[in-house]
């Protein structure tokens, strides 16, 4: 019994005297003694994947503005030759443009003021102009005077046939005061007559589209009326040649 607890002890104090050592030579050295119940086990690693290198052709060259949409598909017509020609004529075919100006409608001309009528006979038996329709500005071809001719009957005391005219809007209230004036020639017989022209027309270029209203007075030396005829309120206009040949928008 004794010699096998000098065993045991002789054994556990070579074992101590054997970690000693080793631990001294192992920090001495200063290189890693390997041993294997102190050590810790390591993961196994695997191999990592080769990332395979991709190339572009020589000759391509990349368009920085593609769109990377989906090509059209196609699929067969299941419509008849007579419908397909039917679509095609309605579609094909470019129409030409409609555009046409807009016509305005024009203003309700007020009563004429009771004072233009004289309560003598008219001593005009008839009375003519040249043209229906004035125009102005300079883009277009047009008449620019207008001349009258008035009968007038044998009158005692007729000295004076003068014209007395205004600029009524078409599509407004707007109109210049009565003016003008202007005294007839005469021939001696009975006929008067006189060409107005567009300068003498006070603040025409006022006006787009306007009625040229006007009528002619019998008046003695001393400017008494005699007679007078019956006021022109529709019968002629004056336009601007925008109005008359108007730019139509192309689209």
């Amino acid at each position: 019994m004794k010699q096998i607890i000098f065993v045991l002890v002789r054994t556990a104090t070579w074992w101590r005297a054997s970690l000693v050592i080793i631990f001294v030579l192992s920090g001495c050295s200063g290189s890693p003694i390997s041993i294997p119940f102190l050590q810790t086990p390591v993961p196994a690693s695997f191999p990592k994947p080769t990332a395979t290198p991709y190339s572009l052709e020589p000759t391509y060259t990349p368009n920085l503005f593609v769109l990377n949409t989906l090509a059209p598909t196609t699929t067969p017509s299941t419509e008849t030759p007579e419908a397909l020609a039917a679509i095609a004529t309605d579609t094909d075919t470019p129409l030409p443009p409609t555009s046409t100006p807009a016509l305005r409608a024009t203003i309700t001309l007020e009563p004429i003021n009771p004072e233009l009528f004289t309560p003598s006979p008219s001593v005009f038996l008839s009375v003519t102009r040249s043209t229906d329709q004035l125009v102005w500005g300079s883009t277009c071809e047009g008449t620019r005077s207008i001349r009258f001719t008035a009968q007038v009957k044998p009158t005692r005391r007729l000295r004076f046939v003068t014209l007395w005219y205004r600029l009524q809007d078409k599509y407004s209230g707007r109109h210049t005061d009565w003016g003008g004036g202007a005294i007839f020639s005469d021939n001696d017989q009975g006929t008067y007559f006189y060409e107005l022209e567009l300068s003498q027309i006070d603040r025409y270029r006022y006006y787009q589209d306007a009625w040229f209203q006007y009528q002619l007075v019998a008046s003695t030396v001393t400017q008494k009326v005699l007679g007078s005829s019956v006021v022109s309120q529709s019968d002629v206009s004056l336009t601007h040649c925008n109005v008359l040949n108007p730019v139509l928008d192309t689209p």
